[in-house]
């Protein structure tokens, strides 16, 4: 029987596996369907096959905490026993073919290894109180499987469905806990698809060792025969590894598991396996069919920074990133890498940015005629006084003051209906010879006379300083203007420009760039290989401790921007 659906180009091997996990059930629409759908046939292979590339640091940011609590759970072993071998071997526990932690993800899991334990003790003690009997922890992983005696329409024969966390069974059996582990607090709520698959297979889900590039097994032999028994009650609690906090996302009998699996689950499971539909972004990283995908542009000489032969694995960069990293590349380790990042206020010019931003995200996407002068009389103050945004009554009045200037150069005032319009696009290209996906997102796109307009609006106190160029101070302008430049967007290169639209309450200054000129182009090259040299070649990512430590959202795991701060604070004079 043929197959309906057909190994895509650049890829190779078998596909009668099918292996579902609660990344698939979110249905992120950000995410590309066509990664999400090959990366669910774990049998699946890129062709050609990209060579093995040793990770230099950990990646996986709760890899060592896994580690840790495996120990802790599993084997027995005294919580600052292993908290000390967490350090002395960085991570790995002398596992091999581990790579190191950074020192800030080693500072964050010894944290967490306290946190994680205290809310699974404070949970106990709630149980016991409600006389209930304690859970202990499971050892294998829990998978729902379905085998078929014959390949289905999709060519499958072996279908399993696995919810990545900790699990944990009352001594009977009858119950059974998923906790899904959080960075920072215990997140309030999941999509309804997410919490009834891990609600699935906590309740139908069976001891499993195996996986990775090969199909789950059943394991009983080691097991205890209370995690042979499928629940009659599951819960699915979401653990903040950061605070200690929790929510219980699910508290449901096996009726309500099977009615919500049924309810919000299967078609979005259903959608995730068979959505061949090209979405380009950071899913490109991991796809296994991006060889052969057209949906993503190449740039083979975009930026020809000279490159060692070594291999290097594909990573996914945007101008955010490498600006972090300038300042500090531990910072951008461990808030852009690691998704690591201390909760903090938001400034009052932060926040007023953000409304005037989103004022004017929604204004272009209704796209009035005649731009925004026809909607101005519109702006509520008020509403940004309370809720997402919460200004003061001055940083009201600001933020309606710098989009009153922005009625004299909105680039939609007597754009044609013919021409395309983009609020927020991401746009995303590879560059294959660093193995680099590159991903920029501008404030608007629109195509004028048959070129592109790519607009960046940016809100400011002050004027535009004259103390550095312009691409320096905004180096995803340079950036633009290289993808303008090479065609990525298509149209003619001579009609398109880059514009940057900076706001203050007393004026508005708009600048304009041609990437069809050869002396901008340049400029733009020099600016962004600085920016991208040190990045490229850095596999350490240590701290420079620096005036930028003050407000650093990951200083809490930094000794030496904290060593910084204390001996600034000793030398006022210094500062």
């Amino acid at each position: 029987m043929m197959s309906t659906w057909s190994r895509p180009n650049g890829t190779a091997g078998d596909i009668s596996l099918i292996r579902i996990n609660l990344a698939a059930a979110r249905d992120n629409p950000e995410d590309c369907p066509l990664a999400r759908s090959t990366n669910a046939r774990p049998l699946l292979d890129e062709d050609p096959y990209p060579p093995y590339v040793a990770a230099p640091l950990q990646g996986f940011t709760l890899k060592p905490l896994m580690d840790a609590l495996d120990r802790i759970e599993h084997d027995g072993r005294a919580t600052p026993k292993v908290i000390e071998q967490l350090h002395s071997t960085r991570g790995t526990f002398g596992l091999r073919n581990r790579p190191p932690a950074h020192p800030g993800l080693l500072e964050w899991t010894a944290a967490a290894i306290s946190q994680y334990l205290a809310a699974r003790a404070a949970d106990q003690y709630r149980r016991e109180v409600a006389g209930l009997l304690p859970t202990h922890p499971v050892r294998y992983a829990w998978v729902a499987r379905r085998t078929l005696s014959k390949p289905d329409l999709r060519g499958v024969l072996a279908y399993e469905t696995t919810a990545w966390g900790r699990g944990y069974v009352a001594l009977d059996g009858s119950a059974r806990d998923l906790w899904l582990l959080s960075f920072g607090a215990a997140k309030p709520d999941r999509p309804a698809s997410e919490k009834a698959t891990a609600a699935y297979v906590a309740a139908y889900g069976e001891p499993c060792i195996g996986g990775g590039r090969r199909p789950y097994r059943v394991e009983t032999f080691r097991t205890e025969e209370r995690d042979q028994v499928f629940p009659s009650r599951v819960r699915v609690i979401d653990v903040g590894c950061g605070d200690g906090t929790t929510t219980t996302l699910v508290d449901w009998d096996r009726h309500e598991v099977d009615q919500h699996f049924a309810a919000d689950a299967k078609v979005v499971l259903s959608r995730a396996v068979v959505d061949r539909n090209a979405r380009p972004g950071s899913s490109c990283v991991r796809c296994k069919a991006l060889s052969g995908c057209d949906a993503l542009p190449r740039t083979p000489n975009l930026l020809s920074v000279s490159l060692s032969t070594q291999p290097r694995a594909r990573r996914s960069v945007s101008v955010s990133d490498l600006r972090t990293y300038d300042a500090c590349p531990a910072q951008y380790h461990l808030a852009r890498q690691l998704k690591l990042k201390a909760p903090r206020l938001e400034n009052g010019a932060i926040r007023r940015g953000r409304a005037v931003d989103a004022w004017l995200n929604d204004r272009h996407r209704d796209r009035p005629a005649g731009g925004c002068r026809t909607a101005l009389e519109i702006i509520d103050r008020s509403a940004w006084m309370t809720g997402t945004f919460s200004l003061s009554a001055d940083e009201a009045d600001q933020g309606a003051k710098m989009l009153a200037h922005h009625e004299a150069v909105c680039p939609l005032a007597g754009l044609g209906d013919h021409e395309q319009v983009l609020v927020q696009h991401r746009v995303s290209f590879f560059e294959p010879v660093a193995n680099l996906v590159w991903i920029a997102t501008p404030d608007l796109l629109h195509t004028r006379a048959g070129g592109w307009t790519w607009r960046e609006t940016k809100t400011s106190t002050g004027r535009l300083y004259e103390g550095q160029p312009l691409l320096r101070q905004y180096p995803q302008l340079a950036l633009a203007v290289l993808i303008l430049h090479a065609g990525v967007l298509g149209g003619d290169v001579t009609r398109s420009r880059v514009e940057l639209e900076l706001l203050n309450a007393d004026d508005v200054t708009l600048e304009e760039l041609d990437p069809s000129q050869p002396r901008v182009v340049r400029e733009a090259h020099d600016v962004l290989e600085d920016l991208l040299r040190p990045w490229l070649q850095d596999g350490s990512f240590e701290p420079t401790p620096g005036r930028h430590c003050a407000d650093c959202e990951v200083r809490a795991w930094c000794r030496p921007g904290q060593a910084h701060l204390t001996a600034t604070a000793a030398k006022p004079e210094d500062r």
